[in-house]
């Protein structure tokens, strides 16, 4: 495991040298931005686009990192063929998959954590003054399940990375990106349709294609008078469904990878 934290930490270096953070910085600027540009609203429809947009923004920008950031990794090595000098190591193919799917954590906690921090100290400076002010911080509840849902999409990324080329796995991962955020739909579509065919199909794409649904929290954040009933157990389940998810697609891309000629 040293070993993957080395490969890690190697990753983290060279994705910021690409100069990834620049996304932050686009992002920090939009975010100051957002502050400024609806004064012709009431102060609560104000703030609430400020947050809607925020969000948003953060959630688009850690798609795109997510995604250009980990159909690449393993390719890269192997068309450098870099991957041969670093397997010739004692280094295990799954400790080299493991510290580069680190290292993207890494990378993408360190952009979305900046994004967040932006984020919050604009909302913050826009409730100067303001009746009924909240505390910023509960955005870091919406910016956690962004986290989950970005960490969920890295180990889905990472795994197609493994056995199919970047232009592919763009696609592949962001199909099914749109497909897991409209689970629920599947799910009703499933539930209301005549033909057992296209019902056991439906309930076998809702199951097995991760739920990005699942990581919405901007009504209660959007809207404070949207209650939700267990807030400790919302947050905590969708946690524990990313980490779990992503531990099993890393599991099955380790033994894709370990049975791959490179």
């Amino acid at each position: 495991m040293n070993t993957a934290m080395v490969i890690a930490r190697n990753t983290i270096s060279e994705a910021l040298r690409k100069k990834i953070l620049n996304a932050f910085l686009m992002v920090g600027v939009v975010l100051i931005a957002l502050t400024f540009i609806f004064q012709q609203f009431a102060p609560r429809q104000e703030l609430t686009l400020v947050k809607g947009m925020g969000l948003g923004i953060i959630s688009l920008a850690g798609l795109f990192i997510t995604v250009i950031l980990c159909i690449n990794l393993v390719p890269t090595e192997v068309e450098r063929r870099t991957i041969y000098t670093i397997l010739a190591k004692p280094v295990r193919r799954y400790e080299f998959l493991l510290g580069k799917f680190f290292g993207a954590l890494g990378t993408l906690g360190i952009n979305i954590g900046l994004m967040g921090l932006a984020f919050v100290v604009a909302v913050a400076v826009k409730q100067i003054g303001a009746e009924n002010a909240v505390s910023p911080l509960i955005l870091f509840k919406g910016i956690l399940m962004i986290a989950m849902q970005m960490l969920l999409l890295a180990a889905l990324a990472m795994f197609f990375s493994t056995f199919v080329t970047p232009l592919v796995n763009f696609f592949l991962t962001m199909v099914l990106f749109v497909i897991g955020n409209l689970s629920s739909y599947t799910l009703d579509l499933a539930k209301n349709s005549q033909v057992a065919i296209v019902k056991y199909v439906l309930l076998g794409v809702h199951y097995v294609v991760p739920n990005f649904g699942n990581f919405q929290y901007t009504n209660p954040l959007l809207q404070p008078d949207v209650v939700v009933k267990n807030e400790t157990l919302f947050l905590t389940q969708n946690c524990a469904y990313a980490v779990a998810y992503a531990t099993a697609l890393m599991v099955l891309a380790i033994l894709v990878f370990d049975r791959r000629e490179v």
